[in-house]
């Protein structure tokens, strides 16, 4: 250790030395990234309490056996990643505040699992996107009917992430000159953004309101409420409920594949571009920070539309 790195470590302000982890968290945007670097980094050091001697102590080689330990447990190589990215972020703070002087879990010591970069099959086609609908047009209970309708066609037309629609409250539904839009105020970037809502979308949050209004629930607060019979009733709804929303649909309208709310988000993507849309429009409805993200759903469609086996003529 050099006499600089000794004397900066030495200088280290007290709620660095007393609570590192809870200095981290308080630098990120969004309380859905805090809670995510929270659970990672718990998971990793065994708990919350963290000391600079602690963070010290690790190397590479812990990293590289944490990565290991949990393919050997089953999990996603998108988990095992994101999980590495919570490390790789709370080291190189530490870096920067002079806790140590080296990263552990940089990618230049510890490789991450390669997620293929594959956009077929994360789609819904419009055929299986009807046959979803019309289930949850089927759903007995009028409640439920008018929530999980709009909810689905939210997904569908919004492209939003599961997160951002739990947390829409009823004041997000606003206008803008001659649109209906409905501003995210928590939203991946940590910046509030815009949804333009389309005819139909309005269609289903009048209706799921109209629902409300009748079985006399207060319209303030979360939009989307639980409506299950016990104590979380009235509640806001969950991320994961949101989920299952989409798994019992599909089910009932015998789809075999597994079907996620966030696939609604990539039908999105694909119908838009389907659609002729550009680019930077999809970006921008999407909200991608990286185009380069939209451009794969661009590439696989060209690749589908300009087909080298299209100038293949035997007869």
């Amino acid at each position: 250790m050099t006499n600089s790195l000794a004397t900066m470590r030495a200088r280290l302000p007290t709620s660095l030395q007393l609570d590192p982890l809870a200095q981290f968290l308080s630098g990120q945007l969004t309380e859905r990234t805090r809670k995510a670097y929270y659970a990672d980094l718990c998971e990793f050091f065994n708990g919350d309490h963290i000391t600079p001697n602690d963070i010290r102590e690790i190397t590479f080689a812990d990293i590289v056996e944490y990565r290991n330990s949990l393919a050997a447990l089953g999990r996603k190589r998108t988990t095992i990643n994101r999980k590495l990215s919570s490390l790789k972020a709370f080291f190189r703070m530490m870096v920067a505040a002079g806790v140590i002087d080296k990263n552990p879990a940089d990618s230049s010591l510890v490789k991450g699992y390669r997620v293929d970069d594959v956009v077929s099959g994360k789609s819904l086609t419009r055929a299986d996107l009807q046959r979803i609908f019309d289930a949850a047009g089927d759903e007995e209970d009028e409640l439920l009917r008018a929530r999980n309708l709009a909810i689905l066609h939210l997904l569908t037309y919004g492209g939003l992430r599961r997160s951002e629609i739990a947390n829409v409250s009823w004041e997000d539904f606003t206008e803008e000159g001659a649109f209906q839009i409905l501003r995210l105020p928590q939203t991946k970037s940590g910046v509030a953004q815009d949804i333009k809502l389309q005819p139909i979308v309005l269609h289903y949050m009048a209706q799921y309101r109209e629902t409300l209004e009748r079985h006399r629930y207060q319209l303030d607060g979360k939009a989307f409420i639980s409506l299950s019979r016990n104590q979380s009733h009235g509640a806001p709804i969950t991320d994961q409920s949101i989920n299952m929303i989409a798994r019992r649909y599909a089910r009932r309208a015998g789809l075999t594949r597994n079907v996620t709310a966030h696939m609604f988000r990539h039908t999105c993507c694909t119908l838009s571009i389907e659609g002729g849309a550009k680019p930077q429009q999809v970006q921008a409805h999407l909200r991608h920070k990286d185009l380069k993200t939209t451009m794969r759903y661009y590439e696989n469609r060209e690749r589908l539309t300009d087909n080298a086996s299209d100038y293949i003529h035997i007869r």
